[in-house]
C-alpha cells in the first residue's frame, strides 16, 4: 500500500459524518495540544476493539458502521487503534488510516510523535506523513530522530516536515527524492510547504538548482511554487528561456502557483512554448 497520498484521503469522509468536523486545515493556536489520549471507560476499549475487529471483515458495510462508530467515540480511542496497525499492507490498515485521518489533528501532534517512536514501520510511516502537514516546529526533534529510519518513505516524511520549518540542510535529499515521484507526492509537497512560502527558503532552492542539470532544476521549481515569493518572479525568467522542456515547463508551472493559477502536470511542447512567452510578458 502506499501510504504517500493517505493524509489528504479523509476529507470526504470526515465530512461525510454528520457532526465531526474535518480536521484537514489547522488554525494555528485554535486547539491547545493534548499529552495523553483522553481517558475511556472499560466498555468503550472494549467497544473500541470490536469495532476495530470489524474493519478485517470484508462486508463494506461493516467497515462503514465501524468508522462512524469509532470517530463518534472519539481521539479516546486511537491509543488502542494504533496498537491495532499491522505491518501488512492490507485494507485494514487502509482503513485505520481512514479512522486516524479524521480522529487525528494537530492539537495530537505530541502524541503522535511519541506514537511514531513503535516498532510498526507502516505506523511510523503514516504518523510521519501526517505530521509533515502540521507545520508545528516542536515536531523537530521527531522529525530529526525519523531521518535515521530504515524506511525510506519515513525519511523523506521527516525531512519534508523539516523543510517546512526552513531546515536548509534536507533540501538536497528532498530535491533528489521527489525529483522521480512527483506524482505520488505533489500533493503532499504543496500542503507542506505552502505555510513555508518566504523569499529566503526559496532563495535555498534556487541556489541548489542554478547550475544543477536539467532534472534536477525541473525538480527544484516544483519546490519553488510553494516556497517563492512574488518578488522572485524575475528569477524564472531564465528558467522560461531555458532550452530543455521540462526546466520550461516547470517554470510555467512555478510561475503559475505564484501568482494563484493550478498547474497543469501535462503540457506539451508546443503548449509549454507558447505559455513561457505569455509569462515572460508578465514578470
Amino acid at each position: 500500500m502506499n501510504l504517500h497520498c493517505k493524509g489528504l484521503a479523509a476529507a470526504a469522509f470526515a465530512l461525510a459524518l454528520a457532526g465531526v468536523a474535518n480536521p484537514q486545515t489547522p488554525v494555528p493556536g485554535a486547539t491547545p495540544k493534548v499529552t495523553e489520549w483522553p481517558a475511556l471507560k472499560d466498555s468503550e476499549k472494549d467497544r473500541v476493539l470490536a469495532l476495530a475487529g470489524q474493519l478485517r471483515k470484508e462486508d463494506a458495510k461493516l467497515h462503514e458502521d465501524a468508522k462512524k462508530g469509532l470517530l463518534q467515540i472519539g481521539a479516546g480511542g486511537a491509543g488502542l487503534l494504533l496498537q491495532q496497525v499491522s505491518d501488512r499492507e492490507d485494507r485494514a490498515n487502509e482503513l485505520l488510516f481512514e479512522v486516524f485521518d479524521a480522529m487525528l489533528t494537530p492539537a495530537h501532534a505530541a502524541l503522535m510523535a511519541r506514537e511514531a517512536k513503535k516498532p510498526k514501520t507502516l505506523l511510523r510511516r503514516y504518523l510521519a506523513l501526517r505530521m509533515s502537514q502540521f507545520h508545528d516546529k516542536d515536531l523537530a526533534g521527531a522529525f530529526e530522530a525519523m531521518r535515521k529510519d530504515k524506511d525510506e518513505q519515513t525519511v523523506f516524511y521527516a525531512e519534508l516536515g523539516l523543510l517546512s520549518l526552513g531546515r536548509r540542510e534536507v533540501v538536497p535529499t528532498v530535491l533528489a527524492y521527489t525529483k522521480t515521484r512527483w506524482k505520488d507526492v505533489g500533493e503532499l509537497v504543496a500542503k507542506a510547504l505552502a505555510p513555508a512560502r518566504s523569499r529566503e527558503h526559496a532563495e535555498w532552492v534556487f541556489e541548489a538548482i542554478a547550475k544543477a542539470p536539467a532534472a534536477d532544476q525541473m525538480a527544484g521549481l516544483r519546490l519553488l511554487r510553494y516556497l517563492m515569493v512574488k518578488e522572485q518572479s524575475v528569477i524564472l525568467r531564465t528558467y522560461l528561456e531555458a532550452a530543455d522542456h521540462t526546466v520550461k515547463r516547470e517554470a510555467v508551472n512555478a510561475a503559475r502557483v505564484l501568482h494563484g493559477e493550478a498547474p497543469i502536470e501535462n503540457l506539451d511542447v508546443f503548449q509549454v512554448i507558447g505559455h513561457a512567452k505569455d509569462w515572460l510578458k508578465k514578470l
